[in-house]
C-alpha cells in the first residue's frame, strides 16, 4: 500500500518505489496505490506551476499530460499484473476539475494497451473488504478496509494523529484505515469494544490506522514548496499489509512498514 508517489515530480523517488514494486512482485502481492500516482501541476495555465521545479523531461513539446501518462504507464507496466487499484488525490481530481481529462483514466487504459491489465480506477475515499473462509469450511469472516486519500496539510505538530482519531469516530465499522497525502508515516491501533446481537462483549478488534508515507524528496532542494513553507523532511514509503490466521485460526491482520 503506498501513495503520494507523485511521478512526475522533480524529485520523486523513482528507484525505491520501483525497490518496493519488485518486492512486491516476489512476494506475489497485489499493489494498491492510494491517490497522487501523478503530480500533474506544471501544465500550461495551472497557477502552482513554477519553471523551476518541472523535469525538463516534460518539458519538450505541448503535450504535456500525455508524456507523464505515457511515462507512468510504462514504468509501471512491469507490475501491471499486481496493481489491483489506483485511487484518486488531490492532485488528479484537480488536474480533473480544471481540465475535464481524468489522468489516472489515461494511465490504466494505456496499461491495458501495452500488458492486457488494467487496475482499478477508484475514487478519493472508499472501501475494501477482505472475505476469509477456512479450507475445511466453517464459518466466513471478513475485514473491511477504508480508504481516503487525506485532507489538511501536513501536520507538523500531531503528525496527523488528530485526523486519525476523527476518522476512527467517522467509520466506526471499519477494520483498517488507511490515509496519504500528508507525507507522513505511522501506524496506530485505537482499541474498540463492541458487542455481538448475542450480546457478547468484544474487546480484542482493535482498528489498524495507517499513514502512509510519499516518494518524493523534495528536501533535496532548499528552494521547494514545502521547505519554504517549514514543512521538514517527508517520511518515504508504504506499508505492507499481512493477512493471517492465529493458532485458533482466526484471521487478523498487520501492517509492516516498507524499508
Amino acid at each position: 500500500m503506498v501513495s503520494d508517489i507523485h511521478f512526475d515530480a522533480l524529485h520523486s523517488n523513482h528507484k525505491l518505489l520501483k525497490s518496493h514494486l519488485e518486492q512486491a512482485l516476489e512476494y506475489n502481492a497485489p499493489i494498491c496505490i492510494f491517490g497522487d500516482l501523478l503530480d500533474l501541476m506544471q501544465g500550461q495555465n495551472d497557477p502552482r506551476a513554477s519553471k523551476s521545479e518541472i523535469n525538463p523531461k516534460y518539458a519538450i513539446d505541448d503535450d504535456y499530460l500525455g508524456n507523464v501518462c505515457a511515462d507512468a504507464a510504462a514504468f509501471l507496466a512491469p507490475y501491471a499484473s499486481h496493481i489491483l487499484l489506483m485511487t484518486m488525490g488531490n492532485h488528479e481530481y484537480e488536474y480533473r476539475r480544471r481540465h475535464e481529462v481524468d489522468a489516472l483514466t489515461m494511465v490504466a487504459t494505456m496499461l491495458k494497451a501495452a500488458t492486457g491489465f488494467m487496475p482499478v480506477v477508484a475514487p478519493y475515499s472508499g472501501w475494501l473488504q477482505f472475505k476469509y473462509q477456512h479450507v475445511s469450511g466453517g464459518k466466513r469472516s471478513g475485514h473491511n478496509l477504508k480508504w481516503h486519500h487525506g485532507t489538511g496539510s501536513n501536520s507538523p505538530v500531531t503528525r496527523g494523529a488528530i485526523a486519525t482519531n476523527r476518522f476512527s469516530v467517522m467509520y466506526p465499522n471499519a477494520d483498517i484505515q488507511v490515509r496519504g497525502h500528508i507525507n507522513q508515516r505511522f501506524q496506530m491501533y485505537i482499541p474498540r469494544e463492541t458487542i455481538t446481537t448475542h450480546g457478547r462483549m468484544v474487546t480484542d478488534n482493535d482498528a489498524l490506522h495507517l499513514q502512509l508515507g510519499c516518494y518524493v524528496q523534495d528536501n533535496l532542494d532548499g528552494n521547494s514548496w514545502s521547505q519554504r513553507r517549514g514543512m521538514g523532511t517527508s517520511a518515504l514509503g508504504g506499508f505492507w499489509l499481512r493477512l493471517y490466521t492465529d493458532s485458533s485460526n482466526r484471521a487478523k491482520y498487520q501492517a509492516i512498514a516498507t524499508d
